[in-house]
C-alpha cells in the first residue's frame, strides 16, 4: 500500500478521535489540582504553582504543600482543602494536626473573603482542668495534656450544674461554629460570589469577561476534558497501530511469499537445467551475454516479455540474443522453450545456441537470420513482397511448411502453431 495512503488514513483517524482541532486551543488558566483525584481547582480560585493571578479573584489564592491542597487565612490559619462545591459556593477544609479548636482564637474571617458556612454558631467559655470526675462530654482531648484537660461550654450551659472547682477559665470565644466543637476535624467555609453561584448551576463555568481589567465576569460551556481527549487521542493510537501493524505483518508476509515463490522457480529452472546438460547447448554467464551483446547495444527488436540483441560469438558467427522479463511468468516458460529448442534439430527450424540463467537473470541465444524477418518483405507496410521471385517466394513457403511439419509431427515434443 501507498504509504501517503497510509499516512492519509492515519490523519483521518486521529482527527476523528480528538474531534475539531479549536477544542485543542490551550486555556489560559486551565483546571488544576495538587494531586490526582484531589480539589479541582478553577476560577475564582487560583493555584500558585500552576496558574497566574489572572486566574482568581483576590483573596482565592492556594497552593499545595506536597500533595494536601491548602487555604491560607488571616493570623497564619492554614487549612487543608479536601473538597470545593463551586454550585453551592462551599469549601470543605480540615485542620492539618487534626484539631481545628487550637485554631479558633486565631480565626479572623472579617479581612477575607470567606465566612463560616455552618449558620450554627454559639459563644463558648474554654476551661482549664487539673482534676475532673463529672461528665467529659465537653472535652476537647485535642488540646489536653498530660496532668489536665480542657473543656468548652456554650454561654447558655449551667455551670451550676458542673463542678468546677478545679477548672480555671482561660478565654471566651464568639460566634464559634457547631461543627468544630463536635472534634470531627470538618470545617465549611462559604463564599458570596452570585454570578458564579448561577454560572455553575446552569452546568458552566466562571471567569473574567475581560482578563486584564478583572472588573466582571461571564458564564461559559466547559471546556472539553483533557482526559476524555488523551482517552480519544489513545484509542485513535491504538487505532492506527494495528492497522499499522497489521499492515506490516501483510508487507512481511507478501516478501516472504514473493521470496519463497522466486526461490522455488529458480529451484525449479536449475534442476531442468542440471537434467538438460547432456543435450549440450551452451550454458553462459550473466557476464557472458553482456559481453556477446557488447553491452545490450545492438537491438533487433521488443515484445511484451522479451528484448532481442545481435550478439557475437566469434567474428564469424553472429547469434539473437532474447533477454526474458524476469518480472513475469514463474520460469514454466523458460523450462519450455529451452527444453523443447534444445531438442529440435532441423534444416527449417531455427536452431538454439544457448542459454543464461544467472540468478533471475534469463536469456536464450539463437542462430542469427542475416536476411531479417519475412515479415519485411511481404508487408507493404515495410517493403515490396515483388523483390522476391516467384521461385524464391515458393521456396521459402516449401521450407516454412517442412518446419512447420517437423514440428507437429517429427519432433519428439510436439509444437502447435494457431
Amino acid at each position: 500500500m501507498d504509504l501517503s495512503v497510509v499516512g492519509l488514513l492515519m490523519l483521518v483517524l486521529v482527527g476523528h478521535g480528538v474531534g475539531h482541532p479549536g477544542q485543542l486551543v490551550p486555556d489560559p488558566c486551565p483546571e488544576a489540582s495538587c494531586k490526582k483525584g484531589g480539589p479541582a481547582i478553577r476560577f475564582p480560585f487560583m493555584l500558585k504553582e500552576k496558574q497566574s493571578d489572572n486566574c482568581s479573584y483576590p483573596g482565592f489564592e492556594l497552593s499545595c504543600d506536597g500533595k494536601e491542597t491548602v487555604l491560607q487565612l488571616p493570623n497564619s490559619v492554614k487549612l487543608y482543602v479536601n473538597k470545593i462545591d463551586y454550585a453551592s459556593q462551599l469549601i470543605f477544609a480540615a485542620d492539618p494536626d487534626k484539631c481545628l479548636p487550637k485554631q479558633l482564637r486565631s480565626f479572623n474571617l472579617s479581612t477575607s473573603p470567606f465566612q463560616f458556612g455552618d449558620k450554627q454558631q454559639d459563644d463558648y467559655a474554654f476551661f482549664n482542668c487539673t482534676s475532673w470526675k463529672g461528665d467529659t462530654y465537653q472535652k476537647l482531648a485535642c488540646l489536653s495534656g498530660p496532668g489536665y484537660d480542657i473543656f468548652a461550654y456554650r454561654s447558655d450551659y449551667l455551670i451550676s450544674y458542673t463542678d468546677l472547682t478545679s477548672c480555671t477559665k482561660i478565654y471566651n470565644l464568639s460566634s464559634v461554629p457547631v461543627e468544630v466543637m463536635r472534634q470531627e476535624n470538618i470545617l465549611n467555609l462559604t463564599w458570596s460570589m452570585q454570578a458564579c453561584g448561577v454560572c455553575e448551576a446552569q452546568g458552566k463555568f466562571c471567569r473574567w469577561k475581560n482578563i486584564s481589567t478583572r472588573l466582571e465576569t461571564e458564564c461559559y460551556d466547559r471546556p472539553k476534558s483533557n482526559e476524555g481527549i488523551r482517552k480519544k487521542i489513545a484509542a485513535a493510537v491504538a487505532t492506527v497501530g494495528s492497522f499499522l501493524l497489521l499492515l506490516v505483518f501483510f508487507a512481511a508476509y507478501r516478501v516472504y511469499s514473493s521470496d519463497k515463490a522466486a526461490k522455488e522457480n529458480q529451484k525449479r529452472i536449475e534442476n531442468f537445467l542440471a537434467d538438460y546438460k547432456a543435450f549440450k547447448p551452451t550454458r553462459y554467464t550473466y557476464a557472458d551475454i553482456k559481453r556477446i551483446t557488447n553491452e545490450f547495444k545492438d537491438k533487433l527488436g521488443q515484445g511484451a516479455y522479451r528484448t532481442v540483441f545481435k550478439g557475437q560469438l566469434s567474428d564469424e558467427i553472429s547469434v539473437a540474443v532474447k533477454i526474458l522479463n524476469n518480472s513475469t511468468g514463474n520460469g514454466e516458460e523458460f523450462v519450455n522453450e529451452v527444453g523443447t529448442m534444445g531438442k529440435i534439430h532441423h534444416v527449417n527450424v531455427i536452431r538454439l545456441v544457448g542459454y543464461c540463467a544467472d540468478g533471475f537473470r534469463r536469456a536464450l541465444v539463437y542462430d542469427y537470420l542475416s536476411n531479417e524477418s519475412l515479415e519485411k518483405f511481404i508487408s507493404s507496410e515495410h517493403g515490396d513482397a515483388t523483390a522476391l521471385s516467384w521461385e524464391k517466394l515458393q521456396d521459402i513457403a516449401l521450407c516454412m511448411a517442412k518446419g512447420i511439419e517437423y514440428l507437429h509431427q517429427g519432433c519428439d515434443q510436439r509444437i502447435l502453431h494457431f
